[in-house]
């Protein structure tokens, strides 16, 4: 029951973790015109984003990994945190300035996306099978 509980809370950490790497991929833009006038320019900062990156990948990987082994050995919400770093790292290249918000926002929102199938692959292994009747 503990593991049960830890392997939730870290995918809720992980989910959250995630939604706020994309949201600030998306809104960075935006917020470093407005910066000098609200004192954001703190936001610009690589070590921010990559603190955020290397945070989210712990998460991922330890509630992912787990889960996986211990409740389901389903790999479709590895496969989908994986797809998302790939797209973080790539958003991380150098390349058109577009690409760098969209590839990292859409790579925070796919890991996101992970954490909830994992929940929700969580959820149905818990469940009691169904017998056939013929």
């Amino acid at each position: 029951m503990k593991n049960q509980f830890v392997g939730f809370h870290l995918d809720f950490i992980g989910f959250t973790a995630s939604m706020l790497c994309a949201l600030h991929c998306a809104a960075l833009p935006l917020l470093l015109t407005l910066g000098p006038l609200a004192g954001l320019q703190f936001l610009d900062n690589p070590w921010i984003e990559y603190t955020i990156i290397i945070i989210s990948l712990i998460i991922a990987t330890s509630s992912l990994l787990s889960s996986y082994r211990e409740h389901h050995r389903k790999p479709l919400a590895l496969m989908i945190a994986i797809l998302g770093f790939v797209l973080i790292g790539l958003g991380r290249l150098e390349g058109p300035e577009w690409a760098e918000s969209v590839l990292t926002s859409c790579g925070g929102s796919l890991i996101a996306v992970a954490h909830l199938v994992n929940w929700n692959l969580i959820k149905q292994s818990r469940e009691p099978r169904k017998k056939v009747t013929q």
